[in-house]
């Protein structure tokens, strides 16, 4: 393994000699005659970092190296973390230090500064600042500007991070704003120190300075963020100017001199970015709501032609439609209802009005369809509501399929329903409209909607009329005369025989079985049911659901 010698190079002030250490010294007979001239005092070697002396030392292996002073103080070079690549850079550094050209750029610098208003206490290559921790700094050139201390480091070779850090920390811990004259720096490129001195800067802020000027002036490139307007994306842009010292501003967060404010102007265009993307995501919404109501504004208009198809065809079928319909997405939904608006016109009215018995399947499907809103109570203008135009519209005869469908969808019968079917049957059907009546009432009390079907077949209204004829004390929907009990009973027991088991429940509960009994004289009722028991007759059980829906109280 070589041999790394930590201090590369030293410095003669009196002969203005570099001196390196692997030159002079990997030759043994040279090495140890600058080892005797230093000995003899004939020459004093210091160290190119911290300007203190250096002792000519040899080691077992009779290798000659410059060496700090045990007790010397605090020195980068005395730092054993260097690796042997970034020992390179450094001593490269210091090396350069006393190039020709580094040392016109520091005097040139300080010269002109000497010349600048507000500047004072310049120092060339000649002033130590010490921190607290011991630490020291030489910088190329220091000043001060107005209530700021300014240092200036020249560039001239490689720098590696170890060192930039080294510079930037320091400096920064002590208030002090580092300017770096970048004499040969890329911008654009791309090697470790370019990316290096570029992270460290906040504001994208690098200076040159021309050795050819009359005043102090340093050459600033910096980076402007621009924002396209057709793809609202960053780009970046490089400028330059000559600025002067008045021309600078000083951050003092991050310790740092700039032109440009980079960070204010990138957040500035940020917030326009974001107000852009807003607007754009805005517009974007904008058209993909304007294409989906068109999407759905056709949507609805098709189906309701289908609709319209289905309703003056020969023969409708409108089973499809409303497999269609439960397939709708609920904005979808919204806008059928929009265009239909069944609750604020009078469409509905209009198609009962005008309704044949066969426009029964599109009606059904209008007020069945639970995605349709209407409101099956709502009345007209005229305050008449839909059963009224179901009895007036005479080409509706199967009016009890219509009404039927008005109950399945909800509608409640009141009183003052009553004179609607009173008008339409007469006096001299008094019995029918007592029936139909009756049968209303009833469907009041149903709660499921499969047992409309049962409660509007005629034979089980007959029914339900001797029911309610009992518990009312009064026939209902006969021709029987009032009072006629003997005559109405008989004929239950005869024609509606099946229904008799929950005919006689209602007959026992209500006292009418024995007011019966009282009043037959001829024993024609009793004859009649004891022929009935007799019989083998099948009980309507069909009817038993419906039985329970309206009478729970004599099903416990």
């Amino acid at each position: 393994m070589s041999f790394e010698r930590t201090i590369k190079y030293a410095f003669n002030k009196e002969t203005g000699e570099i001196i390196d250490a692997d030159e002079v010294f990997n030759n043994r007979d040279i090495g140890f005659n600058y080892r005797t001239e230093y000995n003899r005092e004939e020459f004093v070697p210091y160290c190119l970092e911290c300007d203190k002396e250096l002792t000519v030392s040899s080691s077992k292996y009779d290798r000659v190296y410059f060496k700090h002073f045990p007790n010397s103080e605090y020195c980068l070079l005395k730092d054993g973390k260097f690796t042997p690549k970034e020992k390179e850079f450094f001593l490269n550094t210091l090396k350069s230090k006393e190039s020709e050209r580094h040392i016109l750029l520091k005097n040139r610098i300080g010269k002109l500064l000497n010349e600048t208003s507000d500047v004072k206490e310049i120092h060339i290559d000649d002033k130590f600042i010490f921190s607290n921790k011991g630490e020291k700094r030489k910088p190329d050139v220091y000043c001060k500007y107005e209530d700021k201390e300014l240092v200036f480091e020249i560039q001239l070779s490689d720098l590696s991070q170890r060192y930039l850090l080294s510079r930037y920390d320091f400096y920064k811990s002590q208030g002090i704003y580092l300017i770096w004259i970048l004499d040969n720096f890329d911008i654009l490129g791309n090697s470790q120190m370019e990316k290096d001195i570029k992270y460290l800067s906040q504001h994208q802020n690098y200076f040159r300075f021309d050795d050819s000027i009359k005043e102090f002036k340093l050459n600033c490139r910096f980076k402007q963020t621009k924002l396209s307007p057709s793809t609202n994306e960053f780009y970046d842009e490089w400028n330059e100017v000559d600025v002067t010292l008045n021309k600078l501003s000083f951050d003092e967060e991050h310790c740092e001199v700039y032109f440009h404010n980079f960070l204010k102007e990138k957040t500035e265009i940020l917030a326009i970015q974001k107000k852009h993307e807003l607007i754009i995501e805005k517009k974007r919404q904008e058209r993909e709501t304007k294409k989906e109501q068109e999407r759905i504004t056709d949507k609805i208009h098709n189906f309701l032609e289908k609709i319209a198809e289905e309703k003056n065809g020969i023969i409708s079928n409108f089973t499809s439609l409303q497999s269609d319909l439960r397939y709708f997405e609920e904005n979808e939904i919204i806008v059928l209802n929009n265009r239909l608006d069944l609750n604020n016109n009078q469409r509905v009215f209009r198609w009962f009005q005008d309704s044949k018995n066969f426009d029964f399947d599109f009606l059904a499907f209008i007020l069945t369809s639970h995605q349709i809103e209407i409101d099956i109570n709502r009345k007209d203008k005229k305050g008449n509501n839909l059963l009224y135009y179901i009895f007036k519209n005479e080409d509706i005869y199967e009016k009890n399929e219509f009404i039927k469908l008005l109950f399945e969808c909800g509608f409640e019968f009141s009183k003052n329903d009553e004179p609607i079917i009173e008008q339409h049957y007469g006096v001299d059907e008094y019995h029918t409209t007592q029936r139909v009546v009756n049968i209303c009432y009833l469907a009041n009390r149903i709660k499921q909607k499969r047992l409309y079907y049962p409660l509007f077949d005629f034979r089980n209204q007959m029914g339900l009329c001797i029911i309610e004829s009992c518990i009312q004390n009064k026939i209902i929907g006969y021709k029987y005369q009032q009072g006629s009990w003997i005559m109405f009973a008989n004929n239950a027991v005869e024609h509606y025989s099946d229904y008799w088991e929950y005919i006689e429940i209602i007959f026992k509960e209500y006292g009418l079985f024995d007011k019966l009994i009282q009043l037959d004289k001829k024993d024609t009722f009793q004859k009649k049911l004891q022929q009935h028991y007799l019989k083998e007759i099948e009980t309507n059980y069909l009817f038993e659901e419906l039985f329970k829906e309206l009478y729970p109280e004599l099903c416990q």
